[in-house]
This record gives structure tokens, C-alpha cells and sequence, in this order.
């Protein structure tokens, strides 16, 4: 029996790019910045500063912190866009489900089970764009469907976007039945 955590999963078209591995060559590209981001670490420095030093200093340097933070993530974007250039994929929008432990697609190309692939998706979240990689196997091929499972222990962070983004689609999805249905009556 499989002990994996079971996950919401959620209808969505989003850019996706399948890049075929076999298990020696598993390793997702390299992330642009090793260790933890400069943002990061400025923020755990502020944290520490007393109560006692004045509010519109601190706020002052979240913003700038904020931008840091957004500039480190377009970088990342960036370079993880020139390699899957260099490896000549590309993303195409697909209608998928997906959730944190796997997703499910239309697809013509001949994937067998127990294949491994790297799944390369962009995910609209956060009022932003993540590009991601995460090292997936094929569980099954029926009619065309075919499933992946997303391997959590590679990159737990990859995971909880994934997560975010398939409860903060929901949420989008709800407000939109309740608009509808609001402007009915």
C-alpha cells in the first residue's frame, strides 16, 4: 500500500514541458542560487532589530526587501528558462490535473510506466510566475491519459507551490461560481 500523502488536485491550462530522463540523469537543473536567497537572509536580520527602532525604518526596508525578493525570482525565472532553451523545450500551454503529489495530461507520445521524466511548469501564484522542475515518474498510460507522479523528497519547495497554486485556483474558481450565480438572481 502506498503511504504517500493523498492531495486536492485541480483542473488548469498551464504551460507545461516534459523532458524525458532515465534515472541516472534524474537531477533537476541546478537551482541559480545555492543556500538561501539574499532576501531571505535580510529578512531574518530584521527580524532581529528591537521594538524600539522606528516602524517607518523597518517598513521602509521590507519594500526594499519585497523588490530584492522579486528580482531574485526573475533571475531564477531567467535561468531556468535558458535551460530548457539550451535543451530545446518548449512550453505549450496543456489542459492538465494536477495537485502535490502528481499530475494527469492528454498525450500522443509513447511514455511506459516506470519512465522517468522532468516536468517543467509555470505556475501563475503569488501575483507572479514560478517556473518549476520536478523530477515525476509515469505510474500509468489509459487512453491517452497519462499519469505522473511528482517525487517529494527532490524538492519539497517546488511541492508546496504546487500546492498553493492548486488551492489558491480553487479559491479563484469558487469566487467565480459565487459571481455567477450572485448576478443570476
Amino acid at each position: 500500500m502506498d503511504s504517500r500523502p493523498s492531495y486536492f488536485r485541480v483542473s488548469a491550462v498551464l504551460p507545461v514541458a516534459i523532458e524525458r530522463r532515465d534515472k541516472a540523469s534524474l537531477p533537476p537543473p541546478p537551482p541559480l542560487v545555492v543556500g538561501s536567497s539574499l532576501a531571505s537572509e535580510a529578512r531574518a536580520k530584521l527580524a532581529t532589530l528591537g521594538s524600539r527602532q522606528p516602524d517607518q525604518y523597518k517598513d521602509a526596508l521590507n519594500s526594499v526587501l519585497d523588490v530584492v525578493e522579486t528580482l531574485e525570482r526573475q533571475v531564477e525565472m531567467l535561468h531556468r528558462r535558458m535551460v530548457l532553451d539550451f535543451r530545446k523545450l518548449d512550453l505549450q500551454r496543456r489542459s492538465l490535473s494536477v495537485g502535490g503529489n502528481g499530475m494527469s495530461l492528454q498525450d500522443s507520445q509513447e511514455f511506459q510506466p516506470g519512465e522517468f521524466v522532468c516536468v517543467h511548469l509555470l505556475l501563475p501564484i503569488r501575483n507572479g510566475r514560478s517556473l518549476i522542475a520536478v523530477n515525476a515518474e509515469v505510474v500509468s498510460v489509459e487512453e491517452g491519459t497519462v499519469s505522473f507522479q511528482f517525487d517529494e523528497q527532490q524538492s519539497p519547495e517546488d511541492i508546496d507551490l504546487i500546492v498553493a497554486f492548486t488551492f489558491e485556483h480553487q479559491r479563484k474558481e469558487r469566487r467565480r461560481e459565487l459571481d455567477s450565480t450572485s448576478a443570476s438572481k
